[in-house]
């Protein structure tokens, strides 16, 4: 590879990937492909390619993190214990290196969905959010009246179907899968703006755009359209089952925890059960309205 410089904004951080080629990510990149004007946060990945030397590492782990005199080493491995991709940097992760096994890495990710090299996009953006007070969920957005609300909860909860509901409304759909959140700061106090993100599911909804985010919705199957406040405590154990938090180490998982509990600090959770039909948009679209400040 030469040395090219492939940007993308993400969560209003700009990425430069340095010797990625120029048709490294799919097509669900090319929205947030980098334009000109002002970014808030940068961060630089040096993609260093093959490197013989993790053809010797071996991990009985999907996902490894160890930090060393202050450098932290992020690596994944496939079911035969072969080091697939090395990440490294220091905190606060705006200068990051990737490598990978000469031969293993190609073969894990020669087919993957969203491009071979979308695991050094997701790496980055997860490392980089954790010192911004952000993090990538699992689950669907939409932008309803101008403010962004999360509809999440494990897989098979209806994701993807609420979103095409809403978009057959014509409320603007973030993501069907990734949302990415960070905690703002203002005059009037901190809120968590909602964005979208390059990794849809089943429902291929990607938007480039952020709303500032009013409530967050744990989706369950129903006969009818209900709203259930959620206690605080419940809230706090089900958005850990649905965030991207890979690596249990206290560097990761300690700042995500706080980084939740602030946003319940300013965001109303409930339980939404839902019956797959429009419906459920008005019901939800009223709902926001009486939690508006």
């Amino acid at each position: 590879m030469g040395d090219y410089v492939l940007t993308c904004d993400l969560a209003d951080i700009r990425f430069f990937f340095r010797n990625l080629p120029a048709d490294a990510f799919n097509i669900f990149f090319r929205p947030f492909l980098a334009r000109s004007g002002p970014v808030g946060e940068r961060c630089l990945i040096d993609v260093l390619g093959a490197n013989d030397a993790l053809r010797a590492l071996r991990s009985d782990q999907a996902w490894s993190f160890v930090q060393q005199n202050g450098c932290a080493c992020v690596t994944g491995a496939n079911p035969a214990g072969e080091v697939l991709w090395r990440m490294t940097g220091v905190a606060p992760y705006e200068h990051l290196a990737f490598e990978w096994h000469p031969t293993a890495f190609e073969a894990m990710y020669r087919n993957e969905f969203y491009g071979m090299y979308g695991i050094v996009a997701i790496l980055a953006l997860v490392l980089r959010l954790v010192h911004l007070q952000g993090f990538v969920m699992h689950g669907s957005a939409q932008i309803v009246d101008g403010r962004a609300i999360l509809c999440t909860g494990p897989s098979g909860k209806g994701k993807s179907t609420i979103s095409r509901l809403f978009d057959r409304c014509g409320v603007p759909v973030l993501t069907d899968e990734r949302p990415l959140l960070r905690r703002r700061e203002k005059e009037t106090g901190p809120w968590f703006q909602v964005y979208g993100s390059p990794w849809p599911s089943s429902g291929n909804f990607v938007l480039n755009a952020s709303a500032p985010l009013a409530k967050i919705y744990f989706l369950e199957h129903g006969s009818e359209n209900v709203v259930e406040p959620l206690a605080r405590r419940e809230a706090v154990l089900r958005l850990l089952d649905v965030s991207m938090v890979p690596w249990m180490d206290v560097a990761f998982f300690d700042p995500v925890i706080r980084t939740l509990e602030m946003l319940l600090d300013v965001a109303p959770c409930a339980i939404l059960r839902f019956r797959p039909d429009e419906s459920v948009v008005g019901v939800v679209r009223r709902d926001v309205a009486r939690s508006s400040p």
